[in-house]
């Protein structure tokens, strides 16, 4: 019993440094090249925070090559990017706007909120036949890439003379880089850290190996996202919060996925199609929508998320448990 707490314990402390120091760095290095915390966190924050989908994708794909059931890892690799897309915009959306007010501006709803309902039909397509092949893999992933550049061009638009005339404030790259690399080193290794002593805690408590990959793991995987995403809201940088929720989804469907597929392919559980896809679109309009009312996400707005996270749950334990 002790062990887990422990682990526990030492995880939570390490995914608050983690998220502290990661996010310094980021500011620094946003502030140097004067490009907005949404930016920053829709591209470097968001693909940071998606390495362990990204890993799990390439893993995966290589084990396939090397022998192993195609339908079985590719359930994983799959379901892992459908997870980790609803719980960051239900549950984990939820949880960081309980912690305060985040707001976007209708342009930028209108761009990323587009874009994030384009990944979901795009997954959709390249999954009707139950299977995502390597050409389809290469597809997905360029359109991630075009998506980047676009927003590469847009942030380098000048907007008004005197931000060329300002002075540049101070960087130390090297500091900074290791700010960065460091506090995400940190923020995953003690993310699993969470996730390994959530685990054995349950297995002693007795608690369904079912429930436990649900509720534990499932969650245990957005840690990083949560804890970053929260201390950003906590310093003022709303913008690297949202960004972060929405761009690590966007990169998660198209790019993690496809990073995958280009190797070997991937087969798509019938039950993926029939709830968990529409149930994306479902919680991506919900979204959309709550932010469109005043172009903000207040509290019980963001405990509606919270609410539709434990519908889900109930909903996936109750009917589709088994497949």
């Amino acid at each position: 019993m002790i062990q887990p707490i422990v682990f526990l314990l030492l995880g939570i402390v390490g995914l608050y440094i983690g998220s502290q120091l990661a996010l310094r760095g980021f500011e620094n290095i946003a502030h140097y090249f004067r490009v907005s915390h949404l930016f920053i966190g829709l591209t470097v924050v968001a693909i940071g925070t998606s390495l362990p989908e990204i890993g799990v994708s390439i893993v995966g794909a290589i084990d396939i090559l090397a022998g192993l059931d195609v339908s079985a890892v590719s359930g994983i690799v799959v379901g892992n990017k459908i997870g980790s897309f609803l719980n960051q915009l239900t549950i984990i959306m939820g949880l960081v706007g309980l912690t305060g007010l985040m707001s976007i501006t209708k342009r930028e709803l209108k761009r990323e909120g587009t874009m994030l309902v384009l990944s979901i039909i795009l997954f959709t397509l390249v999954s009707l036949d139950l299977r995502i092949t390597p050409l389809e893999g290469v597809g997905v992933t360029l359109a991630y890439l075009l998506y980047f550049l676009y927003l590469v061009k847009q942030e380098a638009r000048p907007t008004s003379s005197s931000k060329v005339e300002e002075e540049k404030p101070k960087i130390h790259p090297v500091k900074d880089l290791i700010m960065i690399f460091g506090g995400m080193g940190v923020l995953l290794l003690t993310a699993e850290l969470v996730v390994e002593g959530s685990v054995q805690l349950a297995e002693i408590l007795n608690v369904s190996t079912s429930v436990t990959g649900l509720l534990i793991v499932g969650l245990g995987t957005g840690l990083p996202e949560l804890t970053l995403d929260i201390t950003a809201l906590r310093r003022g940088s709303a913008g690297i919060a949202i960004g972060d929720m929405i761009g690590s989804n966007i990169c998660d469907i198209l790019f993690s996925l496809g990073a995958g597929a280009m190797i070997s392919g991937f087969t798509v559980e019938p039950v993926l199609l029939l709830f968990d896809t529409p149930f994306m679109f479902l919680v991506a309009f919900l979204v959309i929508g709550l932010f469109l009312r005043n172009m903000r996400l207040e509290r019980r707005e963001a405990l509606v998320l919270v609410l539709v996270y434990v519908s889900y749950v109930i909903l996936k334990l109750m009917f589709f448990m088994g497949s």
